[in-house]
């Protein structure tokens, strides 16, 4: 699902209010592969799926409640870059200014290293924003993972990594959603369809 399909089933019809769409990837380290330029390979995903960035963010209404809400999609390169982690933190800090609770949709497979360590700082800094958002303002965050949503901590404890580390067999269904569901992992598992009114 695009990430303007997930909003448009996420919010209220014409209450979607854009924000920082001038704000676009750059090549901070002119990474280029074999095949092609980084900033060519950004212009390419920019035509192909009508988006500047691999997120989108902006203020709506959720039932008609004001929200702060950032979509990200798995399609435009299936990773975040310095951009996205800016657009993420400057939607973090317009939502705990304006007191607005904040959703956050993931899609993603975690840093793109074509942006280097410039882009894996962006963890530390959307951390930061969101846990004075979280635990100083006391504001109201709800974080949904899509499918697919990946990020190289929890790929580490997956199960084929654990047998082969610790040369043992882990039961089969140990890391599906419903199983850490369960276990207290995360909150409940919902379709998408019903989700706005979950």
């Amino acid at each position: 699902m695009s990430s303007s399909d997930r909003i448009k089933l996420s919010i209220d019809p014409g209450t979607w209010g854009p924000m920082d769409e001038d704000m676009i990837s750059l090549d901070p380290i002119e990474f280029q592969s074999e095949e092609e330029l980084y900033k060519d390979h950004i212009d390419f995903y920019q035509r192909k799926k009508g988006l500047i960035e691999a997120i989108q963010i902006g203020t709506s209404k959720l039932n008609g409640i004001p929200i702060a809400i950032g979509v990200m999609g798995f399609q435009f390169m299936g990773g975040y870059g310095i951009r996205v982690g800016e657009k993420i933190t400057c939607l973090i800090e317009y939502a705990t200014n304006n007191f607005l609770p904040l959703i956050l949709a993931c899609a993603f497979g975690g840093a793109r290293m074509q942006e280097g360590s410039l882009s894996l700082m962006q963890m530390a800094k959307m951390s930061s924003v969101l846990y004075d958002y979280q635990s100083n303002k006391k504001l109201f965050y709800v974080s949904i993972l899509t499918s697919p949503t990946t990020d190289g901590v929890t790929a580490s404890f997956g199960k084929r990594v654990i047998e082969q580390t610790l040369n043992k067999t882990i039961s089969e269904g140990s890391h599906a959603a419903e199983y850490l569901f369960h276990k207290g992992l995360f909150d409940p598992i919902v379709s998408r369809n019903p989700l706005k009114v979950f």
